[in-house]
């Protein structure tokens, strides 16, 4: 007798074993309910072709889509499920809550497992993520962690995280360091969608009563850009400033950003942006030193060239109340530990 199978509105359920997107590795890829596990029913190439049949012929297409879908649900019970236990609970949503995920749920209940399917699909799960970033992000008592470039905001952020502390690091979800030198070697930035999920789920987690310490950002990480309750929040938010003199930050930059040596094509890019705002001899300049090899010389070119300067005009343009003010005699682990300590112990009214 096949167990009936269980339409749901809740993705976080605590009866279920396993969330399943059966969407294709792309859709995927561009977002899914963290968790999820990618047993898709028709792969990339088959989605489009499906999709252009359809154009033609939709009963061939359905007929096509269901030989599609009958072999990739056999190769997934011949090697994923293979050893699951009867008293295995999947969640299956696809696109919509569809015909893909009810294709996949239906076999399954077949064999006896009890299966639910999540209504309206990733859409419905969509929108319940932009809902929570619109509302939550009023409810954030935010504290911007404000200084110019080389500063060590994210080690005073990881700090203020091991102190218990609420903490939102943008530049790891986002996979970025937030500037042209700022991509991670070998890593992927996630696409908005995948991370305005991360930054939902992340949010959900903190303690609303407490302050929430973010890092100054520009409203574009990379590629993905701060959505726009969450940006709106920090621009109208305090901030505690650090400082320290620019030879100790050109220093640091160097041991931060490791591969400043290495990024010509983000170098390039910011030489290029250099030459636009007529810079032309800074850029030169720029250029001599990488082939000198000078870098210490090359961090403090563009520290005092670009950096600064553009920190400057942000600072003039969010005009945001400062609370407390740090100047780092040096930039060692010891200092962003000790600076931690007096923020978390220091009763901050906001």
């Amino acid at each position: 007798m096949t167990v009936p199978i269980r339409i749901v509105k809740n993705w976080e359920l605590a009866d279920v074993d396993q969330v399943i997107d059966v969407r294709s590795p792309r859709e995927f890829k561009s977002d899914h309910i963290p968790g999820a596990l990618n047993l898709y029913v028709l792969s990339d190439q088959q989605h489009e072709i499906v999709g252009r049949t359809y154009k033609k012929s939709p009963f061939e297409a359905k007929k096509l889509g269901a030989s599609y879908v009958l072999a990739n649900i056999r190769e997934h019970l011949d090697h994923t499920l293979i050893h699951k236990p009867k008293e295995f609970h999947p969640l299956f949503y696809c696109a919509r809550g569809g015909q893909r995920s009810k294709s996949f749920a239906t076999i399954c209940a077949e064999v006896g497992w009890r299966c639910s399917l999540l209504e309206g699909g990733y859409k419905c799960y969509r929108s319940q993520v932009l809902s929570n970033l619109e509302a939550l992000s009023d409810k954030l008592k935010i504290i911007i962690i404000s200084g110019r470039t080389g500063t060590g905001k994210t080690k005073i952020l990881e700090e203020l995280e091991k102190r218990g502390e609420n903490i939102i690091d943008l530049e790891h979800l986002a996979r970025h360091r937030g500037s042209l030198l700022g991509s991670l070697p070998g890593i992927e930035q996630p696409q908005q969608k995948l991370f305005e999920t991360l930054l939902c789920n992340k949010i959900k987690s903190l303690k609303f009563e407490n302050p929430v310490f973010i890092e100054a950002e520009s409203s574009k990480i990379g590629n993905v850009q701060i959505p726009s309750p969450l940006w709106k929040a920090m621009q109208n938010s305090p901030q505690i400033l650090v400082t320290s003199d620019r030879s100790k930050r050109a220093n640091y930059l160097l041991k931060d950003y490791v591969n400043i040596k290495t990024n010509q094509e983000g170098l390039f890019a910011l030489f290029r942006l250099l030459e636009n705002s007529g810079l032309n001899a800074v850029a030169e300049e720029c250029q001599n030193l990488i082939a000198k090899q000078d870098w210490i010389s090359l961090a403090n070119v563009l520290l005092e060239s670009h950096y600064d300067k553009r920190y400057d005009r942000s600072i003039k343009s969010h005009e945001r109340h400062t609370i407390m003010e740090f100047a780092l005699p040096d930039l060692r682990p010891k200092n962003f530990k000790s600076l931690a300590k007096t923020i978390s112990e220091t009763h901050l009214d906001i």
